[in-house]
């Protein structure tokens, strides 16, 4: 399939950068076992273990950009150069929360930099409710600052 180039970047960007390519089990994630970010919890029919990265894509593409309606979102007023980036980061984070919460975390915002601080406030208030999830924290909010 011959996908949009920024999606293929974001897409990229995530995988190689921030989900990693193997298969893992981290003790204390809910998503249990995960390859390229996609979690078992979330396609328990699949076999993560042997997913390999065009089914990955494929689900990404198909499961986050598009029905996550990434490909329609618009640039801040007076930022419309930065908009791949801001795709990239809805993308990114929406993989984490899932699309529709990253798009909620979006209302309100004016800037791509202050999003970035709304997710850092959004991840430091879920460790607050749930203490357990504090070894993920700082992982998190570089993400979310990245």
């Amino acid at each position: 399939m011959d996908y949009p180039e920024d999606f293929k970047k974001a897409c990229d960007d995530l995988i190689d950068n921030w989900e990693g390519t193997t298969y893992t089990e981290t003790p204390g994630d809910a998503g249990g076992g995960t390859k390229f970010g996609i979690s078992k919890r979330s396609y328990p029919l699949l076999d993560i273990a042997h997913l390999t990265r065009d089914d990955a894509v494929k689900i990404y593409y198909r499961d986050f950009w598009m029905k996550g309606g990434i490909d329609n979102v618009k640039p801040f007023p007076g930022d419309e150069s930065g908009l791949a980036q801001l795709k990239a980061k809805i993308f990114n984070i929406g993989v984490l929360t899932g699309v529709n919460e990253a798009r909620l975390l979006l209302i309100g915002c004016k800037s791509l930099e202050m999003y970035k601080q709304v997710l850092v406030r959004h991840f430091e208030a879920i460790v607050i409710k749930k203490p357990g999830d504090g070894k993920f924290l700082k992982g998190w909010e570089r993400r979310a600052l990245a």
